[in-house]
């Protein structure tokens, strides 16, 4: 979206990825760190939305005394005046699952021509998986045979991306693999001269791979490029809905009560018992929409809390204004504009703007927001991602469509273990680090030890060490 300051009032789709930031004399800036005063001070509940979550949530920034105008609202000059208005249409509900599936088709195919419009060459970040599978699908039955799929192999044994190319061939596209041999820690290296906003994913390490494998392979070719990132918020979150509304029905006390031990062992143990006591310790610290978004529950035992509810406060008042009243239109809402928008589609965005590319993200966009609100209130299916899946396996063989996926990142973890990221972390707890103040010195330095020993940490401890390391480095290099 292009914002013009000059008139009056604009206003901001719920999933602009443009951030808009302004201070307390109106002026407006792209780059938070333009508007910080000098010496530039982190906001701590910033710092703490975004150990949590995974992105700051607006209007907080990075820096105290700047505010980040909020995504989905009207203003005028950098007076917040309301809520933007959603679209929805009401028919979806009544229509049998194929009719559904050519509803979508249409939609897709429609945002896809108001994105491309005459641009040839297209080019799709192509895992193999059910959304850019999607894309690239429709491409091909649009007759966009100058479609390019571009995909990311961690290695001759990614059977992810051996499928990729087995389902480009049933499509007729051109199929590419790339890799990267960029040092493994190279994003940590300058983050905040790379990045408007901080996020925290650790996938960031293939992702950045990825973009700069892309730039070097169109060596300065100006072709659209199709992000597949936000199918999974939109269409896949109606079960884990459910599954969370059933979990907060279980009294407090016994879900307190089944987390007591997360702090003092489980948060650094592998196993059922990590899973189960960290999904209880979400359910018992935060409100239901914060559990269901958080990243991890590690809120308290990494890193001070102090800010927690306030920053679930703002969280609610967000996306409640835009997404509607109902639990799992905000979660929905708070998915696609949170995870989707400031922690997934930033890895990469930035790199390819940078270099003039334009990066488009369909199921990010307006029309496809208004139907995954209107349509989680009324999904019954328990598949993830049905209408998805079906409209798929009209074009690839079924087994393409229903198998087990992995997400993308390195299988094997080696980020880390390497010795830099490991430096990196251990400097987070150093007296003068930016970030040093909200940690838990001797958790963070316990984890530092298990680490340098090869010991296996559970998922979401590794993502919340990594976002403790990458915000780290950001303050680092912004200013």
């Amino acid at each position: 979206m292009s914002i013009s300051f000059s008139s009056a009032q604009w206003e901001l789709s719920p999933t602009e990825a443009i951030p808009y930031y302004y201070d307390a004399i109106g002026r407006i800036e792209n780059r938070s760190t333009d508007l910080a005063s000098r010496p530039a001070i982190p906001d701590e509940r910033a710092i703490f939305s975004m150990l949590q979550f995974g992105a700051v949530i607006p209007p907080l920034s990075p820096w105290r005394g700047v505010h980040r105008a909020i995504t989905g609202y009207r203003y005028e000059g950098t007076q917040k005046l309301g809520p933007v208005d959603i679209v929805t249409q009401n028919e979806t509900s009544s229509l049998q699952p194929e009719e559904q599936a050519d509803q979508f088709t249409q939609l897709l195919d429609q945002i896809l021509i108001d994105l491309l419009k005459d641009e040839p060459d297209p080019v799709v970040l192509f895992s193999g998986g059910v959304d850019s599978g999607l894309l690239a699908s429709r491409l091909a039955a649009m007759g966009r045979r100058d479609t390019l799929l571009l995909n990311y192999s961690f290695g001759p044994d990614d059977t992810d991306s051996q499928i990729a190319e087995s389902m480009a061939k049933s499509l007729g596209l051109r199929f590419e693999r790339v890799s990267s041999e960029r040092p493994i820690c190279d994003c940590l290296g300058e983050p905040g001269k790379v990045y408007l906003v901080p996020f925290g994913d650790h996938s960031t390490v293939p992702t950045s791979n990825l973009a700069y494998a892309v730039i070097d392979r169109l060596a300065g070719d100006k072709r659209p490029v199709l992000d597949g990132t936000g199918a999974d918020g939109a269409f896949g979150l109606s079960g884990k809905v459910r599954s969370w509304q059933r979990l907060m029905r279980v009294p407090y006390a016994l879900r307190k009560a089944g987390s007591c031990l997360y702090g003092s062992m489980s948060w650094h143990q592998t196993g059922r018992l990590e899973m189960l006591q960290r999904i209880l310790r979400r359910s018992a610290t935060m409100p239901l929409l914060s559990a269901v978004l958080a990243q991890n529950p590690l809120a308290g035992i990494l890193y001070d809390d102090q800010h927690a509810t306030m920053v679930h406060q703002l969280l609610e008042e967000w996306v409640s204004g835009w997404a509607g009243d109902t639990i799992s239109r905000q979660i929905v809402g708070a998915d696609l504009a949170m995870v989707c928008t400031n922690v997934f589609f930033r890895k990469g965005r930035q790199i390819y703007i940078d270099v003039g590319l334009q990066i488009h993200v369909p199921f990010l966009h307006d029309q496809m927001l208004a139907l995954a609100l209107e349509s989680v209130d009324r999904s019954i299916e328990s598949e993830p991602k049905a209408v998805l899946k079906r409209c798929l396996a009209r074009a690839v063989p079924r087994e393409f469509v229903y198998r087990p996926k992995s997400g993308f990142a390195d299988p094997r973890g080696r980020v880390f273990h390497d010795p830099i990221f490991l430096e990196h972390l251990r400097s987070t707890i150093d007296n003068d680090a930016p970030i040093s103040r909200v940690l838990h010195h001797k958790k963070i330095q316990q984890a530092c030890d298990l680490l340098a020993k090869k010991k296996p940490l559970p998922a979401q401890t590794l993502n919340c060490l990594w976002a403790i390391t990458f915000l780290d480095r950001w303050y680092r290099t912004a200013s």
